[in-house]
Parts: structure tokens; sequence; C-alpha cells
């Protein structure tokens, strides 16, 4: 069933999201770290993305260190996971901030668009 992205909670959209990258592993093939994501806003929580082998797999918590943490807001995430946020735009204005191995997560980006999400999915 699809829905859309506003009547996810987090945990569902995490799940979601490993979901889609899973049935289409190629653009994430390559594609090796563990990217740490700390959202706040009106739903809070932290997860770890770990791609390895054109996998993902999402763990809610702090499981390892992670290559590169994002620090932001529920809305931007969302903004971001639909196409509607600019990685770059979102870092130099701090609405996401970042830790880590940065260039790790601009890819993230770059992946993320060969997935074209649009709602509802």
């Amino acid at each position: 069933m699809t829905k859309a992205i506003k009547d996810y909670s987090l945990p569902d959209l995490m799940e979601r999201i490993e979901e889609i990258f899973n049935e289409n592993p190629e653009p994430m093939k390559g594609f090796n770290a563990i990217v740490q994501y700390d959202v706040h806003g009106e739903e809070t929580g932290t997860y770890q993305h770990y791609f390895q082998d054109g996998k993902l797999t999402i763990k809610e918590g702090v499981q390892t260190t992670p290559d590169v943490t994002m620090a932001i807001s529920y809305d931007n995430f969302k903004k971001f996971l639909l196409g509607k946020q600019s990685g770059a735009v979102a870092l130099l204005t701090g609405k996401v901030k970042a830790k880590g191995d940065i260039g790790k997560g601009m890819k993230i980006e770059t992946i993320l668009r060969k997935y074209n999400i649009k709602e509802p999915f």
C-alpha cells in the first residue's frame, strides 16, 4: 500500500527506505559506508544506514562508529528524500550538520536521485 510521506512515522519511513533501495540495488553498488542520521523535530531518532555490497540495512540507534553523521530535522529529511532539498544547500544553510566524511554524505544524494522517489510511495 502506498501513502504520502506525511503519513509515515520515522521508524516506518526508515523501513520503507530500506525496501525501496533493496528492491533496486544497482544505484548503490560499489558504495560502502555507514551513514548516521540524527533526526530531530516532530519525530526524533538516530538511525544508521549500512551500505555494503549493493545492500542497505538500517538499524535504529548507534551500533558502530559511522563514516559520516548528519543531524537533520524530520521535515528536511523528508524533503531531502523526495528531492525537494539539496544536500549542498542544506549544509551551507545549516539545515543539516555533518561530521566525518562529508564526501560519503554527499554521495547519498547522488544515489538517492537515481531512485527518483515520488509520492505516494
